[in-house]
Parts: C-alpha cells; sequence; structure tokens
C-alpha cells in the first residue's frame, strides 16, 4: 500500500512496532506491507541445505582471533 507521509517527515523505514507492518521506499514511493507470518513455516530441505550454507561460510569469516 502506497503511503504519502506529513512534514516534517521524509521517510521511514523498518518495523515501528509489533502491529506487523513494516515501511520501505521503493522506486521514490514509500510503502507500507504487512510483515510474513512464518509461525507455522516447515522448511523445505533446499532451505535447511542453504541455511547451513551461509552458516559454516559465516562463521568461517567472522571467526574471533582471542585465542
Amino acid at each position: 500500500m502506497r503511503v504519502e507521509l506529513m512534514i516534517p517527515i521524509d521517510s521511514l523505514r523498518g518495523k515501528l512496532s509489533e502491529d506487523g507492518f513494516y515501511f520501505r521506499k521503493y522506486r521514490g514511493q514509500q510503502l507500507v506491507q504487512k510483515c510474513p507470518n512464518r509461525s507455522g513455516h516447515v522448511k523445505t530441505p533446499a532451505e535447511a541445505a542453504n541455511q547451513q550454507r551461509f552458516a559454516q561460510r559465516f562463521a568461517g569469516s567472522h571467526k574471533s582471533n582471542n585465542h
């Protein structure tokens, strides 16, 4: 849903409250969208494998050097 903000607010970004909506800017327009409800989502095997690959890559490049 496209929204128009009142002056002096130029733009909003992110989730502002726990009501399930977030703001973003797309192609110069300010949008408000409903947050997806993924509470009952079950990962597919491809999603689980992708998450595992990401975790291994991220952990490998961000290890602590405090030994």
